[in-house]
Order: C-alpha cells, then sequence, then structure tokens
C-alpha cells in the first residue's frame, strides 16, 4: 500500500485565528508522534485566520489510527466554534 499526502486547508472563524494557530499547534505536536505519521507541517498564509496542514501518512491504516486519536477529536469536537467552514483536506498521489 502507498503513502497518504493530504493537503488541508484550515479557515479559523473570525477573530480566532491565535487560538486556532495554539489548537493547530498542539495537535501537531501529538500528530507528530504517531507510529504511522512521517510528515505533519502547519503553515500559515499570511492572513492571521488562514492556515495549511501538510501531512503524510504510512498507509491508510496509519491515517484512519490518526482520526481516532483524542488529540485529533477533542480538537474535531471544538471546530464548529474555531473554524469559519468545515475544513477541505485533499488526498495527493505523488507523480513519478
Amino acid at each position: 500500500m502507498s503513502e497518504i499526502t493530504l493537503f488541508c486547508p484550515i479557515n479559523a472563524a473570525p477573530g480566532k485565528g491565535a487560538e486556532m494557530l495554539a489548537a493547530l499547534q498542539a495537535l501537531a505536536v501529538e500528530t507528530r508522534k504517531e507510529a504511522g505519521n512521517i510528515c505533519y507541517r502547519l503553515h500559515t498564509t499570511g492572513d492571521p485566520d488562514e492556515f495549511m496542514i501538510y501531512e503524510q501518512w504510512q498507509n491508510e491504516a496509519a491515517l484512519d489510527f490518526h482520526m481516532q486519536t483524542p488529540h485529533l477529536t477533542a480538537f474535531l469536537a471544538d471546530k464548529n466554534r474555531l473554524l469559519a467552514k468545515e475544513p477541505a483536506g485533499k488526498f495527493a498521489t505523488e507523480i513519478k
């Protein structure tokens, strides 16, 4: 099975950028500890309410495990308060 790559834009609710950044940074720290994680990078666009997450996983099982972790489920439980809109993550396949 091949690696999985995700690009996930995150738009914080207006005025929630600083709080979102703190939540995303905490999420990144815990996610990077997961055995199936290859890469998890948080980026800013220059807009204080816009972020981009680039993540790579060893396989689908690793991503499925991530989706059930306490740190991600806690983040998702608070998403309606922090997000301007639902993230639209995109899967990507490397071209060799």
